[in-house]
């Protein structure tokens, strides 16, 4: 069987940009008679050359890894405590990765990569525009001097 890639899944769903850089396709979400569904889920692919924007959201996430490199995580704590995981299926990686309500977080290639990440992402209740910030880089920056190096990408 042929092992897929993650540009081999970009371009089956014909996924448009996302605001926060890489590219989504909403899926999937459990719909319900309340005013904001229980959960969903987007097809998510970030580039190798890209850095996905710092932002948070007013819901659990779970970024489950589908295909492709792995990806680095950085997550900001309310408390604004930094940590770092790696997505994906080697050594030393996590398959999946929960973000909990309020954690401001990012991704990015740790290394220069041949080929980008392809992943699902399932929020609990379901994503709404008004429950999401985005944060520009220099906020981040001015905030966390000690993130620089995560704004670059690896060469």
């Amino acid at each position: 069987m042929k092992k897929v890639r993650a540009e081999d899944l970009l371009n089956r769903y014909d996924m448009p940009r996302h605001i926060e850089n890489g590219s989504y396709i909403e899926r999937h979400y459990k719909d319900t008679e309340s005013p904001r569904p229980a959960s969903g889920s987007i097809y998510y692919y970030v580039a190798p050359d890209e850095i996905t924007k710092f932002h948070s959201i007013d819901c659990d996430e779970y970024w489950c890894y589908t295909a492709g490199s792995p990806l680095e995580l950085c997550m900001i704590s309310p408390e604004g405590e930094i940590s770092f995981s790696v997505l994906g299926t080697e050594q030393g990686c996590e398959p999946l990765i929960y973000f909990k309500k309020g954690v401001i977080f990012a991704s990015r290639h740790p290394k220069k990569e041949q080929e980008g990440t392809f992943l699902t992402c399932i929020t609990v209740p379901r994503f709404c525009p008004e429950g999401f910030t985005l944060y520009e880089d220099a906020e981040i920056l001015g905030l966390y001097p000690e993130l620089e190096d995560f704004f670059k990408l690896p060469e």
